[in-house]
């Protein structure tokens, strides 16, 4: 891919911001693929200011959190969110993306096709996959499938270095994962990571649109991404089918709800709601038109955004308005506590948000 285009998907990443000042940071991180391809080797540097950088992800593991976030940082706390200690990670690259199936199984993904694995609750990682293996495996894949439009897009990412993200997972059990990523990058495997199988010829993105989120909900999985993509499996993602909607704009984060419920929000706020699977939409008025990069839905059922503005939004009938009291700082991620208290995730790291400070 050439550079015009790699420019272009900065300014959407360390975790889908898209203002120019936080891709700048991005640009650093990839303007050459040798940089990459060193980082995707290379154990991260130990540091005392974890807990002030930027960071990406987190999830609850038992009573402890972990969080993840830039040249490769994975933070565990072990006081709810007081106090943060970090752990060895054998990669630098930034991290995007943490999800635990129970209390000792977990993956976390990021940059350089990087896909990494615990089986004690965070304390120690490895690799399952990078870009390099990546474009490897799916080369192989292709030829002897004998797929000509697959052995042509496997080419292109052997030779194009392994530069390309993950953003988004679904951790399934302890070892069945499926991921998503830039360039319509998605893939699945039900061995912990040790063989991938190819999910793009599922999903219709003959342009290989960059893909922001995954969601499962009963048999239904959702994926969208950038210049308003969406698909929906019906079937547990044997097949899906492209869906339209009023917004060409990227959608960074969705939620599924019942048996036909689908929440979409992105890029200057956008959010929209479609009760019967994206048949028909409709706009959610949003006051706040900053990029809303992440959501949650509650034990009650509330689904709960967080926006580069460092608010957080709750969807109530047919608009979204602030739901805390507290100033926060842009904003990356948010994840639930076991205590019904919030984490969000930001440029300057977590921030714990106790339920007296929701309005």
């Amino acid at each position: 891919m050439n550079k015009a285009i790699c420019i272009q998907v900065a300014s959407c990443f360390l975790r889908k911001f898209s203002n120019v000042v936080l891709a700048s940071l991005l640009l650093g991180s990839i303007h050459a693929n040798a940089t990459v391809e060193d980082a995707i080797y290379r154990p991260a540097i130990l540091s005392e200011l974890g807990a002030k950088a930027f960071l990406t992800s987190a999830d609850q593991v038992g009573n402890n959190l972990v969080a993840v976030g830039e040249r490769g940082l994975i933070l565990l706390s072990e006081d709810d969110g007081t106090s943060w200690r970090q752990v060895s990670s054998p990669v630098s690259v930034t991290l995007t993306e943490v999800q635990f199936f129970d209390d000792k199984n977990g993956y976390a993904i990021g940059h350089g096709g990087t896909v990494l694995r615990t089986i004690n609750g965070g304390e120690d990682w490895q690799v399952q996959l990078n870009g390099r293996q990546l474009a490897s495996d799916l080369l192989a894949q292709a030829e002897k499938n004998k797929d000509k439009e697959a052995i042509r897009q496997a080419t292109f990412l052997v030779e194009d270095g392994p530069d390309k993200p993950f953003l988004d997972m679904l951790v399934l059990d302890a070892q069945h994962l499926i991921v998503v990523g830039a360039y319509g990058l998605a893939l699945e495997s039900k061995d912990a990571g040790k063989t991938w199988v190819s999910w793009m010829d599922r999903l219709e993105n003959d342009f290989g649109l960059h893909l922001y989120s995954i969601r499962k909900q009963g048999e239904r999985i959702l994926v969208a991404g950038e210049q308003g993509f969406v698909t929906l499996s019906m079937d547990d993602g044997q097949s899906f089918t492209s869906i339209e909607t009023p917004y060409e704009g990227s959608f960074f984060t969705a939620q599924l709800q019942g048996d036909s419920k689908i929440v979409l929000a992105g890029l200057r706020g956008t959010t929209l709601v479609s009760n019967d699977n994206g048949e028909n939409w409709k706009h959610i008025k949003n006051p706040i038109h900053a990029s809303i990069l992440a959501s949650f839905i509650n034990a009650d059922g509330q689904i709960t955004m967080a926006n580069q503005a460092g608010i957080l939004l709750g969807l109530k009938a047919d608009s979204l308005v602030p739901v805390t009291r507290k100033r926060l700082p842009p904003l990356t991620n948010v994840v639930e506590k076991s205590n019904g208290s919030v984490l969000a995730l930001s440029i300057h790291g977590p921030v714990s948000i106790d339920v007296g400070d929701f309005k």
